[in-house]
């Protein structure tokens, strides 16, 4: 039976009625904050069984014309822009459309999510639709997104064209940025497509290295940084409106559009629902408290999407956005007046980023790299630069002026060395390395740390820095 009409979940809904009677009972003016509260707590439970229908809607809902051991191939469309996993795979995720049997000489409709690995480095944009001449498996993680498993050689599949006109707009756009880019010269061009637009692909495996032994492989991911720099952009070129509503309106559609071309990562996301509730938020003359920024940003995401939270890039994001609203406030709190203005604050959310984090490093990579904390002072400001020089070459890599190009390569080779140089010579720092058997003593104690810290905090915390919202 379908998961919406009945399901494990079903037995969490009486949960929800005790705080609702609560919410009725204590709603009048003396009791009202206690009916917000229970009245909150009752919609947390309906927006938690929500998710849950959802995530077995998903699996349960899935579908094959055929028996599943006679699939011989399938069509599908691709519903995420496609990455390298570290043994050379394409890693692409699929919906879908129809299974088809040879040897039973069926086809017909089919549902359901498939993760598809092809040996090679190969790109595969969202909204493209492939006919793939393999056989399908079922993915036995319980937590796992995708209902099937595939894997395919590049000659088995055929790619058919797209969805929608705006997925091959997207597709467009994107290969237009990989081609202006590729004109700073390799490897800078490598890094500014993996700042710009998330892939990484090409990046060289030593600047990878650099940054993964560092612990600042974040640094590569879309983020915070990487919203605001455009946000400033978009805002300091609308000067000529006046209104603060038409020009939040008009740089909010510039985000939007960057997300789309740009892709749906987690952290991504996050930097711009936050961003945009707190335009919201000013517009309205609320307060911008942080915390109640991410939180709005964490159940947008999960009513979106709840398989987020099984995602690594999800649980990294908002822990370390968490750990410097809390940890970090407590640092800066105790350095106070023992370290210059303009290193306290920095210092102070890189502790509460890492500290956030740790345990769940710990119990993911069993090694932890301190050099990250001293690290991300020097790459974060770097980065950042290289970004704002990547965005300048845009525009300037259409003026047909050879001289003009050969320059600006030389530029970002320079500036390109520097990063390179920074993350290899913290990355020679020793990592902290736990062994597997005392993961599960040590990640409870990082996390109870971290819980018992924060309940220490002040409770007026300074707002986050531009790079990280």
């Amino acid at each position: 039976m379908r998961p919406f009409v009945g399901g494990a979940w079903a037995h969490l809904l009486p949960l929800a009625l005790l705080p609702a009677a609560g919410f009725i009972l204590f709603s009048h003016h003396r009791s009202l904050r206690a009916g917000i509260l229970l009245g909150s707590v009752c919609v947390g439970i309906l927006l938690g069984i929500l998710s849950l229908a959802r995530m077995a809607d998903s699996l349960v809902g899935s579908f094959l014309s055929v028996a599943e051991k006679d699939v011989s191939s399938f069509s599908a469309s691709v519903t995420e822009d496609s990455s390298l996993s570290e043994k050379g795979y394409s890693v692409v995720r699929l919906s879908l459309r129809t299974a088809t049997s040879s040897r039973c000489g069926v086809a017909g409709q089919a549902s359901g999510s498939v993760l598809l690995f092809v040996p090679g480095d190969f790109r595969f944009s969202i909204g493209q639709r492939l006919d793939i001449a393999s056989a399908l498996s079922t993915l036995t993680d319980a937590n796992a997104t995708d209902r099937y498993v595939s894997r395919a050689e590049r000659r088995d599949l055929r790619v058919l064209g797209y969805t929608g006109p705006a997925w091959e707009l997207r597709a467009r756009a994107r290969e237009w940025l990989h081609r202006s880019l590729s004109l700073a010269g390799y490897p800078s061009s490598a890094l500014l497509e993996a700042l710009l637009v998330g892939g990484r692909e090409d990046v060289p495996e030593d600047l990878y290295d650099g940054f993964k032994h560092t612990g600042s492989l974040h640094i590569l991911a879309l983020s915070g940084m990487h919203v605001t720099v455009l946000y400033g952009i978009a805002g300091g070129l609308l000067f000529f409106l006046r209104g603060r509503r038409a020009k939040f309106v008009v740089a909010s559609c510039v985000l939007l559009l960057y997300q789309f071309i740009a892709g749906f990562m987690p952290s991504l996301l996050r930097a711009t629902v936050m961003i945009m509730i707190g335009g919201v938020g000013v517009l309205a003359d609320r307060d911008r408290e942080p915390m109640n920024l991410l939180s709005i940003a964490g159940l947008a995401l999960v009513l979106l999407d709840p398989f987020q939270v099984y995602s690594l890039s999800f649980q990294l994001s908002f822990l370390a956005i968490a750990g410097m609203l809390t940890l970090g406030s407590l640092a800066e709190r105790l350095f106070a007046g023992r370290l210059p203005s303009k290193l306290l604050v920095p210092l102070s959310f890189s502790l509460g980023a890492q500290g956030a984090t740790l345990p769940l490093i710990v119990g993911q990579f069993g090694a932890y790299y301190p050099s990250g904390i001293i690290a991300g002072l020097i790459l974060v400001p770097l980065t950042t630069g290289f970004l704002w020089a990547g965005l300048v070459w845009l525009p300037l890599s259409v003026i047909p002026w050879p001289v003009l190009h050969s320059l600006c390569a030389r530029g970002f080779a320079m500036f390109y060395d520097m990063i390179k140089g920074t993350a290899g010579f913290f990355s020679g720092f020793p990592a902290v390395v736990f062994a597997p058997s005392s993961a599960h003593v040590i990640i409870p104690l990082c996390t109870a740390s971290a819980v018992i810290i924060a309940g220490l905090l002040p409770l007026r915390r300074r707002a986050l820095p531009a790079h990280s919202a």
